[in-house]
């Protein structure tokens, strides 16, 4: 989850989900090497409205929420890291132009309003750190959210929310599908596809919770099951088994499925699905000091694997180049696409995989490490 400061997170259950879920986001971004289910469960057919679901369970807005307070809030914990990632990000794709090609970087002004309204339409200013244009959308989808129900919560029902944006959301999808979505409609357009998802998470909190987590290990296997079942059927009656996915939530792109409500199916199949197996299999590994850490940095791995990627394709360009040719290694490809990941020997993918979580959590450690040593008083 990544709109919870780290000390307000407790939650084991879902800190194993939102780590699991950062893991899938890192996994999918160099071919899968892991491949949580992924050929059942695709990770693009769920993962993102899986992180919106793990927010929604921890949203408590009510009668007595005051919208400024809530508003400041999600400025702190969601837009102000949003602005540093992409600063910090951009300084470093920056930097690496330089090596590249020797000549000083410089900001145009095209590039200047590139920076400026991309976090309003597609969410991803800067290439390297392309994966945060989830944060836009999910902090409009938060306080949207909290206006509607600020002023509709006297006669809010939470059924019927869910209905009238699961409706909203199919809606978008057949839209995205039918025309080529206006720059500056993107952003509200996700905002309600992912509305469901934060009520969902919300039924769950409130209504659903003790009555799942109550079941058997027998019966949780059996529902495991049906899953598995289900989504294997939906991919063998689609025309392709790849419509189960939508690769492009940041575009409102790649709905390749001709129904709708495809992919609001995926995202809750996937969604229950490693709901239940967390929960089922999830107290083994609860108190995992990798796996807390991991969720409690999910920003900072979001917004940095993909610069980790490039510095490790970086370092291989240097070894391929001027130490020991590496077989396969495309040193055009790498200077033309910052997602490039050198994979002719395939257990090296999970080489990359392992950089684009570690590295990021090295930068939070040390950040942490500099921050207690300047809080830490002096001793006279």
């Amino acid at each position: 989850m990544v709109s919870a400061p780290a000390s307000r997170k407790t939650n084991k259950k879902f800190m194993l989900l939102s780590a699991i879920g950062i893991i899938m986001v890192v996994d999918s971004h160099c071919f899968s090497p892991l491949n949580l289910f992924n050929s059942f469960f695709p990770y693009h057919s769920f993962f993102m409205p899986m992180f919106v679901f793990i927010s929604g369970y921890f949203n408590k807005v009510n009668d007595s929420t005051k919208l400024k307070e809530y508003i400041r809030k999600k400025e702190n914990s969601l837009i102000l890291p949003y602005i540093l990632i992409v600063i910090s990000t951009l300084l470093l794709e920056k930097l690496f132009d330089w090596i590249n090609t020797g000549i000083f970087p410089s900001l145009s002004i095209d590039e200047l309003l590139f920076l400026l309204i991309e976090p309003f339409t597609t969410g991803s200013p800067v290439m390297i750190s392309g994966p945060i244009w989830f944060i836009p959308s999910l902090c409009s989808v938060l306080l949207v959210y909290a206006v509607i129900k600020k002023l509709l919560y006297k006669h809010w029902n939470n059924y019927l929310a869910f209905t009238v944006f699961s409706v909203m959301h199919i809606g978008v999808v057949w839209y995205a599908q039918s025309v080529e979505v206006n720059l500056f409609l993107l952003l509200p357009l996700k905002c309600l596809f992912f509305l469901p998802f934060l009520e969902l998470g919300i039924i769950y909190r409130e209504k659903l919770e003790p009555k799942l987590s109550n079941l058997r290990s027998e019966t949780k296997l059996i529902i495991l099951i049906c899953l598995f079942l289900i989504n294997s059927l939906r991919m063998m009656i689609l025309p392709d088994p790849e419509d189960i996915v939508f690769i492009n939530i940041a575009r409102l792109s790649g709905f390749t499925s001709p129904y709708p409500v495809t992919p609001f199916i995926s995202s809750i199949i996937g969604i229950l699905f490693w709901l239940t197996l967390v929960d089922m299999l999830g107290k083994v590994i609860y108190e995992n000091r990798v796996m807390n850490y991991i969720s409690e940095n999910t920003y900072m791995i979001m917004g940095f694997h993909l610069f980790f990627f490039y510095l490790l394709s970086f370092v291989l360009c240097i070894i391929h180049t001027h130490i020991v040719p590496l077989p396969g290694f495309d040193v055009d490809s790498f200077y033309k696409a910052i997602f490039y990941v050198w994979d002719y020997h395939v257990p090296f993918r999970f080489v990359y995989l392992l950089s684009g979580v570690a590295g990021p959590l090295l930068i939070k450690l040390l950040i942490d490490k500099v921050k207690q040593r300047f809080n830490t008083p002096s001793c006279r």
